[in-house]
């Protein structure tokens, strides 16, 4: 995996533009307060604290309550995003130990920006923190196909691009098909991915169809996919910018694809998370989030052995040797 030297977060003070609800809430004392959306190690660690408890080496996507402390040691780093529309805090050695605070009332009423970070960090603390058992593989030069993308699930109306692990020299038998008829076919496709072409027969809002990728002496590879119909889309877009708006210009990239992904994720579009995790990827290989976020996915969409590979490279970054 490539790595990269220390990678700079530049990190302003994140504001969330709301109207406040009418009914105010009291915040519970278990109410999650934040969220670790980064990581950096660098020569020295970062730890988090239970208020009744002893410090921790600290994970990405941990949930954080009222109380709860992280420190960073060194020249390590953390960011912290916090509900109720407070933003995003940087820890560094010299703020350690930063203490999280519970959102005020009239935050913890902040309506549907403060709901929908919400959402979005539920789904992201929810997934798994350790790979799985690994899942024995054959290393026999020829092997099937196995679909990537889209795959059993939901995707946003736009270009669509099917993937599938494979490999770039072999040809591909590709079928699409919807519950009644084949809807389109390619033959000696080269390499694995196809880009579903424009002047091909529309896809239809739901309408669950299935992808076929088949090899040579293999048996084909299935999945299925649903196109989301225009007006969910168009809400699922909305609340996007949003939360873009709301993050703010000076953001560090990698926690703003964070919480795009958990928000594409958490509506059940894996196939657009995915897509947003590894263009963050691409600008920030050494993230161990962007690596948990992208095995949670995979997990999800029932690619464990990928699943499991990205889990290990974000455990890999989090405790390899310093220097």
């Amino acid at each position: 995996m490539k790595r990269r030297g220390h990678v700079g977060v530049v990190l302003g003070t994140l504001a969330l533009v709301v109207a406040l609800s009418a009914a105010p809430v009291t915040p519970q004392p278990d109410e999650t307060a934040g969220m670790i959306t980064e990581i950096k190690v660098g020569r020295g660690t970062v730890e988090v604290k239970a208020a009744d408890g002893d410090w921790r080496r600290a994970s990405p996507l941990s949930a954080l309550r009222a109380g709860d402390q992280v420190r960073a040691v060194n020249d390590a780093m953390a960011v912290v995003l916090l509900t109720g529309g407070r933003g995003a805090v940087l820890v560094k050695a010299k703020n350690s130990p930063y203490a999280v605070a519970a959102p005020r009332t009239e935050e913890s009423a902040a309506g549907k920006a403060r709901s929908l970070l919400s959402t979005t960090i539920d789904f992201l603390v929810s997934g798994p923190k350790e790979a799985p058992k690994a899942v024995t593989s054959s290393r026999s030069a020829a092997r099937p196909p196995e679909i990537l993308t889209p795959r059993n699930g939901l995707i946003l109306p736009g270009s669509l691009v099917f993937e599938w692990l494979g490999d770039r020299f072999s040809r591909y038998h590709v079928r699409i098909m919807d519950p009644s008829a084949v809807v389109l076919e390619r033959k000696g496709v080269v390499g694995a991915r196809f880009a579903y072409p424009a002047d091909a027969k529309p896809l239809k809002p739901g309408v669950r169809y299935r992808v076929e990728v088949k090899a040579s002496g293999f048996a084909p590879a299935e999945a299925w996919f649903e196109l989301m119909d225009e007006t969910r889309a168009a809400q699922v877009r909305a609340n996007l910018e949003q939360l873009e708006a709301g993050l703010g210009p000076r953001v560090s990239p990698s926690s703003r694809s964070v919480v795009r992904a958990g928000t594409l994720a958490a509506e059940g579009l894996y196939h657009d998370a995915r897509l947003v995790t590894l263009a963050a990827l691409a600008e920030d290989p050494d993230e161990p989030t962007l690596h948990m976020v992208l095995g949670n996915l995979y997990l999800k969409t029932g690619l464990r052995q990928l699943g499991a590979q990205s889990l290990d490279d974000a455990r890999s970054l989090l405790t390899r040797d310093k220097k």
